[in-house]
């Protein structure tokens, strides 16, 4: 399969998101130079993507 371009075709269709492209990074199936070409940004850093958002409460009441 060509990912690729088939994962261009499906953000250019508006049926992939950014967070999904990314995903197929992390998972090998295009390069983080393809993500920029097919998003027009520069793919994010760890320290850039949200790790889980908290509200700060530790769990213990």
């Amino acid at each position: 399969m060509d990912w690729y371009n088939s994962i261009k075709g499906w953000y250019e269709r508006g049926f992939w998101t950014k967070e999904m492209v990314a995903g197929a990074v992390r998972y090998g199936k295009i390069t983080s130079e393809q993500y920029k070409e097919i998003t027009g940004e520069a793919y994010p850093t760890p320290s850039e993507v949200p790790s889980g958002a908290t509200d700060g409460a530790t769990g213990t009441e």
